[in-house]
């Protein structure tokens, strides 16, 4: 029998060995993306004499973006809850815990892995050479891009819920209808709040990236006062775009610390049942007064869009024939994004951890550090991967650092905040049992939260490195190293056969990592 001492003394060596092999991976990984200390230090008063220029916003150009700002929170808005609704019934056939079929379950996630590796760029670049430029491009975009995201995080959430319960809902003879309503959608319905407020925020910092090639938004004012290097004009969009994300997250807070607000108790048989109607009258009314509001929206002719259809269909054939000529320039570029994305998110996710500490409501020490830390992680997020990438160019130079540290700040705020709210989402139980015996707040989080979430936190980083694949490709089209520079160039110049070859690369990447995520996170559930 082991002694205490022995195995303290494995667990130690076991411990260190872990310690040893994150290090040595994020050393390996900084030499890849040319990580350079000496440099980036060396370009700090340059980098900070640009952010400056940026910290004296002009607000009287606030009126001239009113309109821009009302069509992006109006598309991203559309997008987010037509991507939502789309991706429920998927759901349902792509969880492994509850599809009717772990075959169909595989072939459906293998084939939203590959479609959701598309950078939302690729999306409005082809939506607008089909339906040209506008709104109805941009909106139908994040309704993609939404559905996509949406589809991944619910499933996972989905797959998290423990056997055990959905076993004891089979064995009172319940059918497949039933385990979903009774089992699945309420422990789906908190999180569908804090991910449709998740997606939301992030369609409203990717229309500032669909601006690049017209697709309406509030990204076409920003990339035109860029060009002309009108820097203050430029802190005004970002400090209003931060001002809206923090709203977003305020309402996301209230309504997923008050669910049950759209709940009526009732005590009686005919009081339920007058409920149910007035509650299905309720939600027809309201799909009735989007759907009139979708209609009146868009400024696109049926004429228009059949068009459209037909273009979009001969962009499509040539995509699906792709030169597999291209594949050595190709292979280059896909390398570079995939080691720029590592190291970004691997660096990232270690101080998300510590910053989600003093980020939730539940762990921070007190309220108002909780809400200090909010907003900074609400900074970091709203912060555009892209303007970041343009100030560490003024230290750093164009190139793969410049867009690791670009990345590194948006996902350190994008980790903090997912995970933050996984955290605020663990029964209070379990923090009072721990902290009962006396434990400190550190401990408390960290052997009780973290504990608990931690299968949450591995879906989470995951995801994250996806997106951060797709946007290392995004950031390459302004020079910060991966893929995006030949992406561009070929989209530019409507080359769809090498588009179509590295959109399925990025695919066969993206698909890979999406294939290790679903098992490590089954493997630690």
């Amino acid at each position: 029998m082991m002694s205490l001492k022995e195995y303290t003394k494995i667990k130690k060596r076991k411990k260190t060995i872990n310690f040893l092999i994150l290090l040595g991976t994020g050393l390996i990984l900084g030499y890849f993306v040319e990580v350079d200390i000496f440099a980036f230090v060396k370009g700090i008063p340059d980098m900070a004499d640009l952010l400056g220029r940026m910290l004296h916003p002009n607000f009287s150009y606030g009126d001239s973006i009113k309109t821009a700002l009302k069509e992006t929170v109006e598309m991203s808005v559309f997008g987010s809850v037509a991507g939502i609704i789309f991706s429920l019934p998927f759901i349902f056939i792509t969880a492994e815990n509850i599809a009717p079929s772990k075959k169909i379950a595989s072939i459906f996630n293998d084939f939203f892995s590959v479609i959701r590796t598309i950078p939302s760029l690729i999306w409005a670049a082809v939506l607008v050479s089909v339906f040209s430029i506008g709104k109805f491009s941009g909106t139908t975009a994040l309704a993609i891009i939404a559905f996509l995201m949406s589809q991944k995080l619910l499933r996972e959430r989905t797959e998290e819920i423990k056997e055990e319960e959905l076993n004891s809902i089979k064995a009172v003879g319940a059918n497949k209808i039933q385990i979903i309503k009774y089992s699945v959608f309420p422990n789906l319905k908190k999180h569908i709040i804090s991910i449709f407020f998740i997606i939301l925020e992030s369609n409203i910092r990717s229309a500032t990236i669909l601006g690049f090639v017209g697709a309406g938004g509030i990204g076409q004012l920003m990339w035109r006062d860029l060009n002309h290097m009108k820097y203050n004009n430029l802190a005004a969009i970002i400090f209003i775009m931060l001002f809206v994300i923090f709203v977003i997250d305020f309402i996301s807070l209230l309504m997923r610390r008050n669910v049950s607000f759209i709940n009526f108790h009732v005590k009686t048989l005919k009081g339920f049942k007058f409920m149910k109607i007035l509650r299905k009258i309720f939600f027809a009314f309201i799909v009735y007064v989007i759907m009139r509001e979708v209609c009146g929206y868009f400024s696109i002719s049926f004429e228009r869009f059949v068009t459209g259809l037909h273009q979009g269909k001969i962009i499509g054939m040539r995509m699906l024939h792709p030169n597999f000529l291209y594949i050595p320039k190709m292979a280059d570029g896909i390398f570079e994004s995939l080691y720029i994305a590592l190291f970004a998110t691997f660096v990232s996710g270690f101080f998300s951890l510590i910053i989600s500490y003093f980020t939730a409501y539940n762990s921070s020490p007190n309220k108002f550090v909780s809400v200090i830390f909010k907003i900074f992680s609400n900074v970091l997020r709203t912060f555009p991967p892209m303007i970041a990438a343009i100030i560490f160019f003024r230290g750093l130079g164009p190139g793969k650092f410049a867009g690791v540290m670009a990345l590194v700040v948006y996902t350190i705020g994008s980790i903090t905040k997912m995970y933050s709210e996984v955290i605020e989402n663990v029964n209070q139980n379990l923090e009072d049992s721990v902290r009962s015996t006396g434990a400190s707040n550190i401990a408390v989080y960290w052997s009780a939260l973290v504990k608990e979430t931690y299968p949450s936190f591995v879906g989470i980083f995951l995801y994250r490195l996806e997106s951060n694949i797709r946007n290392s490709t995004i950031l390459g089209i302004i020079g910060a190293g991966g893929i995006g520079t030949l992406l561009n160039m070929n989209i530019i110049w409507r080359n769809w056969e090498n588009v179509g070859m590295m959109v399925l690369g990025i695919g066969l990447m993206i698909g890979s990592v999406d294939a290790i995520s679903r098992k490590i996170r089954m493997r630690i559930k």
